[in-house]
């Protein structure tokens, strides 16, 4: 997370009371009713987007390590997640339910279109923030 996207004013007192998340920065879900969490406003489009899509996110309270493997973290494969392809200016151009057995597949076919200039994966539940796909 950079410093212009998180403000001391988007902050909120530790909580274990909120669904599974999963952690933006270790990408595990959280343990409900165990792992205290932050809640954060997080806007994940660049900073020279178009459109600021301001949400929520949550962080472990205690500290974690940001994930750093290759492919999707195991954890999310079993949650119900979506991608949503953005264009020039975070414009969407396409929003896709995905299977967490075929997600590296889902990305590489939204990838492929020349429109798409970055993707999110979000939760299909909630809608929130979970992770941001770029070319490379």
């Amino acid at each position: 997370m950079s410093s212009s996207s998180v403000s001391d004013s988007s902050i909120s007192s530790p909580s274990a009371d909120f669904g599974y998340g999963p952690c933006r920065q270790c990408l595990r879900t959280f343990r409900t009713g165990e792992e205290e969490r932050i809640l954060f406003t997080y806007n994940p489009g660049p900073n020279d987007s178009g459109l600021p899509q301001p949400g929520p996110i949550f962080i472990h309270k205690d500290p974690c390590a940001p994930f750093d493997g290759a492919g999707i973290p195991p954890e999310l494969r079993g949650l119900p997640l979506f991608l949503e392809g953005f264009g020039r200016g975070t414009w969407t151009v396409r929003r896709e339910p995905v299977d967490g057995d075929s997600i590296e597949a889902d990305i590489a076919a939204m990838l492929r279109d020349p429109a798409i200039e970055l993707l999110q994966i979000r939760n299909a539940e909630a809608g929130c923030f979970i992770a941001r796909v770029e070319r490379v």
